[in-house]
């Protein structure tokens, strides 16, 4: 149902209408096929400083020209547009999703332009290069306890409870997304002695999986004074991360339950206990209760550890400046660097990314772009193709020749070119040198028939 039909039909609708779109949190402008503004909500008033009454009945073009140009592009072609990054004011970075409208005689009637705010993830990115410029180095320590995902403060609280207790934790996530570096985390900021020692579960064969975790002693390799620390002696007052736990024997689970519970273990062939003196962090990608129940661990195993889900970087898109940053950094110093800004463009696009590779994908971009850029600044060219994103000055990028002419002259310059291409708009552009979204919104302007 179109907007007239609301207006003129139904004014129950209309009033259900209007407290949706004033209840989001994005800025909603609605127009019609000449780029009359018809509705501006409450998100938008606040976004630009213009109120309702300035500017509804007003073309769109008087306040925002480049974005006038999207919505006169998405009405001509009728092909909706998602995702598009612009600056409509210096201080303003938004992203914009446009969407022509049809009645139900299928007539198109205008079209709705939707923007996400996104200036803080910017602003965001522009204080932790400022942070970095200062000479400061950003830790790990200081990423988590800036997050700003809920499930992400979550951990923090986690991390900061657990790190004073020596209680057993299973962390379970996605490959990458970083539960080795928050198991190192709970160790240092336990303040453990001793030190940190990890075991790939599924990188060891299982024959030797039982002494690399306990030791032996008593003959193994042919003597009988044959003797040797496994990595639970050798976390002694410290931590052992066991990643990917479901990738050890039944058998080597049970003794390890044992081991915990009774804060001690014998080393295979041997019969002295050894005491148990680190503690046990472990990992894994599949849920507990889907390991358990597919008998990849012990139940009693997983009564022990007390578990902790670490979500995908996709899921706290909130963490991604302060993750950027670090790993930029990280990069920098690796290769001799300053560590260069992040465009507005950039980080952006970093931030929009789904990430199916969590953070060792995020730390290898970071390494690539610097390895590609040669300048203070990172821009899109830097990154690689698959992260681009679309702005609005790719769809609405107009020609300085063009502009600086007087209106009359620039209205029979269009007209002068669309009598010679036949009105073929997408010949007219490319002959006035430029886009073919600018010369729609000219067209409407100019009200050229």
């Amino acid at each position: 149902m179109g907007c007239e039909s609301v207006n003129a039909f139904n004014p129950k609708l209309k009033a259900f209408f209007d407290i949706l779109l004033d209840s989001v949190n994005d800025a909603v402008t609605v127009v019609d096929t000449d780029g009359t503004v018809l509705y501006w909500n409450k998100s938008a008033e606040n976004m630009y400083g213009i109120p309702k009454a300035q500017i509804i009945g007003k073309r769109i073009g008087d306040f925002f020209q480049k974005g006038s140009i999207m919505l006169y592009q998405v009405m001509e072609t009728g092909m909706p547009v998602y995702q598009v990054y612009h600056k409509p004011r210096p201080d303003i970075h938004v992203f914009i999703n446009a969407i022509p409208v049809y009645d139900d005689e299928d007539r198109l009637i205008g079209a709705i332009a939707i923007e996400q705010d996104i200036t803080h993830t910017v602003k965001l990115s522009e204080e932790l290069y400022s942070y970095s410029q200062s000479g400061q180095h950003i830790h790990e320590s200081m990423i988590f306890s800036q997050m700003e995902c809920s499930s992400m403060q979550e951990t923090v609280d986690f991390l900061t409870k657990a790190s004073r207790l020596s209680y057993p934790v299973l962390l379970v996530g996605e490959n990458g997304v970083g539960k080795e570096m928050i198991a190192k985390m709970i160790h240092q900021m336990g303040k453990y002695p001793g030190p940190f020692l990890s075991i790939s579960c599924d990188t060891i064969p299982a024959g030797l999986l039982d002494m690399e975790l306990f030791g032996y002693a008593g003959g193994m390799l042919g003597s009988d004074r044959e003797e040797r620390p496994g990595k639970l002696d050798l976390a002694h007052t410290g931590t052992i991360y066991l990643k990917n736990i479901s990738a050890l024997p039944l058998p080597i689970q049970a003794k390890l339950a044992d081991a915990i519970n009774q804060l001690q273990f014998f080393r295979v062939g041997g019969d002295k206990p050894i005491q148990l003196t680190c503690r046990v962090i472990a990992s894994s990608t599949v849920a507990i209760e889907e390991l358990v129940e597919k008998k990849l661990l012990l139940r009693e195993l997983s009564y022990i550890f007390h578990v902790h889900t670490i979500p995908p970087l996709r899921e706290r898109k909130e963490d991604l400046p302060e993750l950027c940053h670090y790993y930029l950094a990280e990069s920098a110093k690796a290769v001799g660097k300053p560590v260069p800004r992040l465009s507005s463009e950039v980080i952006t696009a970093l931030t929009t990314f789904h990430w199916p590779g969590n953070l060792l994908q995020l730390r290898n971009v970071m390494e690539h772009l610097m390895i590609k850029s040669s300048g203070n600044e990172i821009t899109l060219n830097d990154l690689p193709s698959e992260l681009r994103l679309t702005t609005l000055a790719d769809l609405a990028q107009e020609s300085l020749s063009l502009t600086i002419l007087s209106e009359e002259m620039e209205k029979a310059k269009i007209i002068d070119a669309l009598k010679r291409t036949g009105g073929n708009k997408a010949s007219a552009a490319r002959l006035l040198g430029i886009s073919r979204g600018s010369l729609y919104y000219k067209i409407k302007q100019y009200k050229i028939h």
